[in-house]
């Protein structure tokens, strides 16, 4: 999933370093987090196959503290997490879980429910750096 996206631009190098800070203050906020998937929708040009995420407190949380470095096309900012081309999401069987949902249901095949995540990465042309997320 990706948080903030955009060229770089005329951006300085040394900026590279402010938005890592961020995106540690960030993590450290939200800690590791779930985000409840509540579908699935065709996005972008070519079309590719998305899980779509409700967008939770802490999600929101996250975003707010980088969305200063978004340089997107998209005005709004809509959580989910790219699959694969269009069509690839039918080709998938996920294992649910073996329990029962609320309403006493037990899914056993198709998109999960929920995905964690508990690293977060920031890239900035030919830089990258990764590191966990604490619980």
């Amino acid at each position: 999933m990706t948080l903030v996206w955009g060229p770089i631009g005329n951006r300085a190098d040394s900026q590279f370093n402010d938005l890592v800070k961020d995106a540690i203050s960030a993590s450290r906020i939200t800690g590791a987090f779930s985000l409840p998937v509540t579908g699935l929708q065709e996005l972008g040009d070519p079309p590719v196959d998305a899980l779509m995420f409700y967008p939770t407190p802490q999600l929101l949380l996250a975003y707010n503290i980088v969305q200063q470095w978004n340089g997107s096309q998209f005005p709004n900012y809509l959580p989910h997490a790219t699959i694969g081309p269009a069509g690839s999401a039918s080709q998938m069987t996920m294992p649910q879980n073996v329990w029962p949902d609320v309403n006493g249901n037990t899914p056993s095949k198709g998109l999960p429910s929920s995905l964690w995540f508990n690293r977060i990465a920031v890239a900035w042309g030919d830089k990258k750096i990764a590191f966990n997320i604490d619980y």
